[in-house]
């Protein structure tokens, strides 16, 4: 199966976090940095938990937010990949090696988050 495109949301986060920095982002960059937020923050799996030794994903409540490291284009839904090429809508289809191999689940956007509040805050205060 060849590589199909899906959302990156590590990367889009680390991205997110470079525009945020910007000093004076143009009216049409701070509308992309609203969307990318607001993607982020609907797309954020509440009372879920990754376990780190056991490589599967697990009910707990309080647990969270976190994100798939990758998502589908169009659907949004958290996307697999296994070394047979194939495509899996659940973690626990990929094959344990491959699961123990790579960070399916990433907490990472939660501090971007929070980066953002501040940011939107700061230009809300700016704006009046």
């Amino acid at each position: 199966m060849p590589a199909r495109p899906a959302l990156a949301v590590m990367e889009s986060a680390s991205l997110l976090d470079f525009l945020l920095s910007l000093p004076e982002p143009s009216d049409e960059l701070q509308r992309a940095i609203h969307a990318a937020a607001s993607w982020l923050a609907r797309h954020a799996i509440a009372d879920q938990h990754w376990h780190p030794q056991l490589r599967v994903l697990q009910a707990k409540a309080g647990a969270g937010p976190l994100w798939p490291r990758f998502a589908e284009l169009n659907t949004n839904r958290p996307i697999f990949g296994d070394r047979d090429g194939e495509l899996y809508y659940d973690v626990h289809q990929v094959s344990f090696e491959r699961r123990q191999g790579y960070a399916w689940y990433t907490e990472r956007p939660a501090p971007t988050l929070e980066r953002y509040q501040r940011w939107r805050a700061a230009f809300n205060d700016a704006a009046k």
